[in-house]
């Protein structure tokens, strides 16, 4: 397939013509080799590398890079080997256009044919985390990514972020909850969800049979939460196609979603105009804003956007509110919240999901809400995870980055993607994971949700009951615990 040369330069110097998006390009470029030196030692852990093992990048150290985009430098230097077969002759040229736009820029692949085969003949490995390491549709190397990733990049060069790159200030909604049983309210959360596959289908099915008052989403519309119209993006419509269409009817006004690094790959378009801003979205309720706070009897659920004031240069892996002086902060600093009072909600993670590490989105919340909060359920990570309360987190070789909290911290980003029993997760300050396997697929787990029911008397809440389902069971939840108190 010849690409027209006119298409490649013209890309080069829409990169050369903005030294902060050359930057950004760069920083995110310079990424992907550490994320491919990830599978590479992983691969060599588990005796399925083949030959010598290459020398590190420079500055490597484990945990640098992201293994979720551990084959994509060798896409870009060997482009032969992605499927293009969806899309018109003049998506793929231009996606190829901005790949031999790109190559000038990039490290070589430390990747070679023999080792790539390994997953091209449909072999798979179980990450650290539970991640499924395969061409499986929705698994880490589904070439869906990679497209997303493209995204990114047309999303960046030609700086096509809503509201062009600055936190949107719609005033996030202060709604008083209430559900159909008085003096109690029930919510339904997942994390992950936006696939438009079975398993997304199915989960939400169980979720409709318990009928909650409210259903969250914590965010993540794949690949990349396209938007329905877009010039420069590939696969349009995903937020509808893979969030709004599946979304139950009924739940119009009660229904929240977050922002979300996939989102941000095709700048949040598909987030804030499909799904914030379109007529008759479930999300109405949100008045257009990524962030809001629900209020039930003195408790306060806080929905934040973790991905907005992220970074291109990790892809918006680490999340962030932004700083103590952005109105995200400053919006969360006006509500005076009680923060043992308060249940924060987000799609990036507050800490490592084997406890190694602490992001610093915690100390974010920390220092806006004055002290951790009562609660804290996440995605971002595809499993379901409940950790011990309190938890602790040790010093690593005297760096001063020990770290406790109280926090009922809990990770649900497992309602969608094909997901596995983490070996990094065993023997860790964890009081429930999912285990469950699936019958059809033995290496894999089944999808799950959780719901959180708050009840209240005398106009103060007396009971949070949280409970976490799956779809290998059709009545019972998997694990439950009532917050605040010994009992399971």
């Amino acid at each position: 397939m010849d690409i027209p040369k006119e298409q490649i330069e013209e890309f080069k110097k829409l990169i050369e013509s903005d030294e902060s998006i050359k930057s950004d390009i760069e920083k995110l470029l310079n990424y992907l080799p550490y994320c491919e030196y990830e599978l590479i030692i992983y691969m060599i852990e588990k005796k399925v590398w083949k030959g010598n093992r290459p020398k590190p990048p420079k500055d490597f150290k484990k945990g640098s890079g992201s293994i979720e985009l551990g084959l994509f430098l060798y896409w870009l230097k060997n482009p032969k080997e992605i499927d293009l077969s969806s899309f018109t002759l003049g998506e793929a040229l231009a996606i190829l256009a901005v790949i031999a736009a790109l190559n000038y820029m990039l490290a070589d692949s430390k990747i070679d044919e023999t080792n790539y085969d390994f997953f091209k003949n449909g072999d798979e490995l179980i990450y650290l985390d539970g991640s499924v390491l395969s061409i499986e549709k929705y698994a880490t190397y589904d070439q869906g990514w990679f497209i997303a990733f493209i995204n990114l990049v047309e999303t960046t060069s030609r700086f096509l972020w809503y509201n062009n790159g600055k936190f949107p200030t719609t005033p996030p909604p202060r709604i008083k909850i209430e559900g159909k049983q008085k003096n109690t309210v029930s919510i339904a959360l997942l994390g992950d969800w936006g696939a438009g596959n079975l398993a997304a289908k199915e989960v939400m099915a169980r979720i409709s049979v318990l009928k909650p008052d409210y259903i969250m989403h914590l965010g993540d519309v794949y690949y990349s939460g396209t938007p329905s119209k877009g010039k420069h993006y590939f696969s349009l419509g995903e937020e509808y196609k893979n969030l709004l269409d599946l979304w139950p009817k009924g739940y119009v006004g009660k229904s929240f979603t977050l922002n979300s690094n996939h989102e941000m790959y095709s700048g949040a378009n598909g987030l804030f105009i499909d799904a914030l801003k379109s007529a008759g979205t479930p999300f109405v309720a949100q008045y257009g804003a990524s962030c809001f706070a629900l209020d039930f009897d003195g408790y306060t659920l806080l929905g934040l956007d973790t991905a907005y004031m992220g970074k291109v240069k990790d892809a918006f892996m680490i999340g962030s509110i932004g700083k103590p002086s952005g109105f995200q902060s400053q919006w969360i600093k006006n509500l005076k919240l009680d923060p043992k009072k308060t249940i924060v909600f987000s799609h990036h993670n507050g800490f490592a999901d084997d406890c190694t590490s602490v992001s610093p989105l915690w100390s974010e919340i920390r220092e806006v809400l004055g002290d951790d909060p009562f609660a804290w359920y996440w995605g971002h990570v595809h499993n379901g995870i409940v950790y011990d309360m309190p938890m602790h987190i040790p010093d690593k070789n005297g760096e001063g980055n020990g770290f406790s909290t109280t926090t009922y911290a809990r990770c649900l980003g497992h309602a969608a993607l094909p997901y596995g029993d983490g070996e990094s997760l065993q023997d860790k300050p964890i009081t429930w994971r999912a285990q469950n396997k699936r019958t059809d697929k033995p290496k894999e787990l089944y999808n799950g949700f959780a719901m959180l029911t708050l009840k209240s008397n005398g106009g103060a809440v007396n009971s949070i009951l949280e409970q976490f389902y799956d779809t290998s069971s059709k009545a019972q939840p998997v694990y439950q615990k009532h917050l605040g108190k010994n009992e399971s």
